[in-house]
């Protein structure tokens, strides 16, 4: 007997001696030896399980470190071993209890440490990972793993602003460390500085040139550089190098949503969803390419699966009131709305979409203040300016400065110009910093206040505002939105330029009907141009186009009896539609789509009919054939999604009269 223990120990020595110098074979041939002596030898069964581990032998590797654990209960290193082992076989809650074991017994165990974070991560509990990293940080500052995983843990919690300077500090100590390129891609691709994460991106795969994970990070990078082919090429190799992986089909899926190949990105979102069956981030994306594709119903399933698979899950609980909202159940979309804002209060995109709803339903007061978050939504697509001076909230304005910002498109701007006269009311000294093509149409106000397209940097004022943002400062309701009407002019000089070119003859409408089609808002909102015949037939009626270059190209399919007048060139400057408002100036009607024209025709006090979507923006609110807005203009809405004929043959119905009457006068 004590021959073959001095023949283990001799042969134990041999083999961490052959371990040690990389033969990792010729260790394990050691340690299956002494086993069919001994099988119960602890630290040949140890040794062969984490050797087991290392060539990604998990079965063998489990059943090598679990028998070891179980002779030697308190061993730390095997603990940790075994540990990370369960790890590999996602069975982790079995590896946090024996890690967790490992460090009651060794409380300064790194591995340990970096292993159970990387369970608690991998099941979600980011905040609990983060600790353990943190730990693993304390004693030892300058680990890899820990940096690395740390920064993860943090990405995964989007703090991504916390996680840059773990990364950095990594790639200072290991230049080369591939899967921390990956990670500083990811933020700069966060950052949306898409052209630095392409190069170093390109750098890590000159090393790794088929590394899935940096593919499909460049395909990202391309997409947001618009390179949309070459990054679904990227997306697509990535998936065939690592087919298994749902996130590689969840990326595919997210560019064809930004191309509104809504039917691509279900599939791609389907085909990540059985690769992981029942996950509520793939369900969740279903969900969002039902919507777009209007099956509401199925829409609504897919976010409820969603939400059973994490009930407190604020996007999909988020989503869900955007559907029950647009399925004409309200009192349930608030609840929906309030358990997300509930679930992270942190979460913008509930507040704002609350807001938005709050604002459609006509309850100001609670609508403006949850709008106000705005700002912080996922591109948001506008940034505030860089001034110095402190956000108004109300304050006294009597003598004192304040600049204020327009925001979001140009009708929003004119739609909300109206306010900015309160401030002067109130005594302020106002600068109006406005897009530079408005400039010229916002002149009525150059009386009582500076309008510029630009400001320096450094000059300085007592209060900033946004645009919109002070309908919440004075508190506007439906009922207090009684400013003066017009409140923005055409000039006069063309004004009277445009009366002759266009004539007097029949009863002028002017029209407009498409949106910029590449923003996402504009999704339903614009009518083809040849749902208009129905009113080009009414006799004695006029159809001027008013449609600055989008949607230009429907007059090439025109049915031949269909008359459409084009004006002539307008507004072919810099200055935004200051010919379309002298024309307007000239007409007796103004029919739109919901696009900048309906604003600017409000604003100018002309008679005005928009055409709504069925579920519209929230400023035109629901059913009401009349705005608080504008006091001139008239709703016309789709009665069910899609349904613009009901639209037309209303209007029709409504616009023969007063053809008729221009025509008997």
């Amino acid at each position: 007997m004590q021959n073959s223990l001095e023949n283990a120990l001799d042969a134990m020595s041999r083999a961490h001696g052959l371990a040690q110098s990389g033969d990792l074979k010729g260790a394990a041939r050691i340690c299956r030896t002494i086993l069919e002596r001994q099988p119960s030898h602890f630290y040949a069964l140890f040794m062969l399980g984490t050797i087991e581990g290392e060539f990604r032998r998990f079965d063998e590797a489990e059943k090598h470190l679990g028998r070891a654990v179980s002779l030697e209960p308190r061993s730390p290193e095997a603990l940790t071993s075994f540990g990370n082992i369960l790890i590999e076989r996602k069975r982790h809650g079995e590896a946090i209890a024996a890690l967790t074991k490992a460090l009651a017994l060794q409380p300064q165990n790194l591995n340990a440490l970096i292993y159970r974070g990387l369970a608690l991560a991998e099941t979600g509990r980011h905040e609990e990972a983060l600790r353990d990293f943190e730990r693993a940080l304390q004693l030892s500052p300058q680990s890899i793993f820990a940096l690395h995983n740390r920064a993860n843990a943090l990405i995964a919690l989007g703090r991504h602003k916390e996680a840059r300077p773990n990364v950095e500090t990594l790639l200072r100590l290991a230049p080369t460390y591939v899967p921390g390129l990956t990670v500083y891609a990811l933020l700069l691709n966060t950052d949306k500085k898409h052209r630095e994460a392409l190069a170093v991106l390109d750098r890590a795969l000159r090393m790794e040139p088929n590394n899935p994970e940096l593919i499909h990070a460049r395909g990202r990078a391309l997409m947001g550089l618009k390179r949309y082919d070459e990054a679904l090429a990227s997306y697509d190799k990535a998936a065939l190098l690592q087919p298994a992986s749902a996130n590689f089909q969840i990326g595919r899926g997210h560019l064809f949503a930004e191309l509104n190949r809504y039917a691509d990105a279900l599939s791609a979102y389907e085909k990540a969803l059985a690769l992981q069956p029942g996950s509520p981030e793939a369900l969740l994306n279903c969900a969002n390419m039902l919507m777009e594709l209007n099956r509401l119903d199925e829409a609504l399933a897919a976010c409820e699966q969603s939400i059973g698979a994490k009930p407190d899950y604020a996007p999909a609980l988020a989503l869900r009131g955007n559907l029950l909202l647009h399925l004409g159940r309200a009192e349930d979309a608030f609840a929906a709305y309030d358990k997300a804002v509930a679930a992270k209060p942190d979460y913008a995109e509930a507040r704002y979409h609350r807001g938005s709803a709050l604002l459609l339903l006509g309850r100001f007061q609670a609508g403006w203040r949850d709008f106000e978050h705005r700002w912080d939504v996922t591109d948001c697509g506008f940034d505030r300016p860089v001034l110095q001076a402190p956000p108004w909230r109300g304050e006294p304005l009597a003598g004192r400065t304040i600049v204020v910002y327009s925001e979001q498109g140009l009708g929003d701007a004119i739609q909300f110009a109206r306010f900015l006269p309160r401030l002067c009311a109130l005594g302020a000294d106002v600068t109006f910093l406005c897009h530079p093509r408005l400039v010229r149409l916002f002149r009525p106000f150059a009386a009582q206040m500076e309008v510029i397209p630009f400001c320096p940097p450094d000059r300085r004022f007592d209060f900033q505002c946004a645009l919109m943002s002070l309908a919440e400062r004075f508190e506007i309701a439906p009922a207090n939105l009684s400013d003066p009407a017009p409140y923005l002019f055409a000039e006069e000089a063309l004004a009277t330029q445009w009366r002759e070119r266009i004539g007097d003859s029949g009863f002028k409408v002017g029209i407009g009907w498409q949106g910029n089609p590449m923003g996402k808002i504009d999704r339903g909102r614009s009518v083809p141009l040849a749902r208009y015949q129905m009113l080009a037939a009414i006799p004695g009626v006029r159809l001027i186009a008013l449609q600055k270059s989008h949607g230009l190209d429907q007059f090439a399919h025109l049915p031949k009896t269909m008359e459409v007048e084009m004006p002539g060139p307008f507004d072919e400057g810099e200055d935004a539609f200051i010919d379309t408002a002298a024309i307007m100036q000239n007409l007796d009607l103004v029919i739109t789509s919901d696009t900048a024209i309906a604003h600017l025709a409000g604003a100018l006090a002309r008679p005005t009919w928009v055409a709504l979507k069925h579920m519209p923006d929230w400023r035109w609110m629901l059913d009401r054939a009349d705005s608080p807005w504008y006091p001139a203009m008239r709703l016309f809405r789709q009665p069910a999604r899609d349904d613009w004929d009901s639209v037309f043959a209303a209007m029709a119905d409504a616009l023969r009269p007063l053809a008729e009457s221009r025509s008997e006068a």
